[in-house]
């Protein structure tokens, strides 16, 4: 995960809030974390090394944000995953605080395993964008090679492990977010749709309009969705003749999304020039791909 896939979500965070450079890093970040569960459920536990860790540096709803990495070393405590019935695996995390934030409740629930959420988002996100652009055709970004010189179709989610891109976490574990692209291309010319998904870890989203933006912003509005979610709206200019639409949700089901749009065929920092007039989504079609119950990271 490059460090500037979350400067494309919410730009550079005053260091009086939060130090983007020292929460969002690529290389070698210890994430400290701490189990709190039922001391029933102890055993049998893998405890994970984790390097590298990737997190949101967005602010929990009383206020400032702590940094989700930190400085020492790090062990992540997760449960073994257990076999259901018709053979689908699952995997059932002891609950874990990081510094003062704290899971969703479904975090303590019966999980999916990676693979199973990354299929499951794959069809959500198609289904999602052409309920809004039925006549967007969707091909593959080679910005969304994971890890590098390893293509992925469009909006083929797949989850981004920091530490080895090989190994599989618990799509709870602090250190894993699911991210997507495409490549779209309409009569008018081609741009691109990004996704990014993660639990959410904090309480709210906080004032993010209050942040310096990304590029130079040209709106940036909240607003709550149809079942209470937080929804953060925001337009920039990213130079070139590219503009980025970009939509951030806090979901009352414990997910946290982040769906932007642009109008280039890669991405708005390859310094490519505009391939379309416009995004292939509006903010509106954005907000109402990332409140579609079935993008979910806890389904039923």
């Amino acid at each position: 995960m490059d460090k500037h896939l979350f400067d494309d979500a919410i730009g550079e965070v005053p260091p009086s809030t939060v130090d983007v450079d020292a929460v969002i890093v690529r290389g070698r970040r210890a994430v400290r974390l701490r189990r709190v569960a039922n001391p029933a459920v102890a055993a049998g536990v893998a405890v994970v090394a984790l390097t590298g860790a990737v997190a949101y540096t967005l602010t929990g709803g009383s206020g400032g944000a702590a940094p989700v990495g930190g400085s020492s070393g790090t062990t992540s405590a997760v449960s073994p995953s257990p076999t259901t019935p018709a053979g689908s695996k699952v995997s059932t995390p002891s609950v874990i605080t990081v510094d003062d934030k704290v899971p969703p409740p479904q975090c303590g629930g019966r999980l999916e395993s990676a693979a199973e959420a990354a299929a499951r988002l794959t069809l959500a996100a198609t289904n999602a964008v052409k309920a809004q652009r039925p006549d967007l055709d969707l091909s593959a970004n080679p910005a969304g090679d994971y890890p590098a010189g390893t293509p992925h179709g469009p909006l083929d989610f797949h989850q981004v492990n920091p530490t080895d891109p090989t190994a599989e976490l618990s799509i709870c574990d602090t250190a894993a977010t699911f991210e997507a692209w495409a490549t779209t291309t309409a009569a008018d010319g081609t741009g691109n749709i990004f996704f990014l998904m993660s639990p959410t870890w904090y309480d709210g989203l906080g004032p993010m309009c209050d942040y310096p933006g990304l590029g130079t912003r040209l709106s940036c509005v909240a607003e709550t969705g149809p079942k209470g979610e937080e929804v953060i709206k925001q337009t920039a200019d990213m130079g070139n003749g590219i503009t980025m639409n970009q939509v951030l949700v806090h979901r009352t089901d414990g997910t946290r999304l982040l769906v932007q749009s642009e109008n280039v065929d890669t991405t708005g920092k390859s310094g490519n020039a505009s391939t379309t007039p416009q995004p292939p989504l509006t903010l509106d079609q954005l907000v109402a791909i990332s409140v579609d119950p079935a993008l979910t990271m806890f389904p039923g």
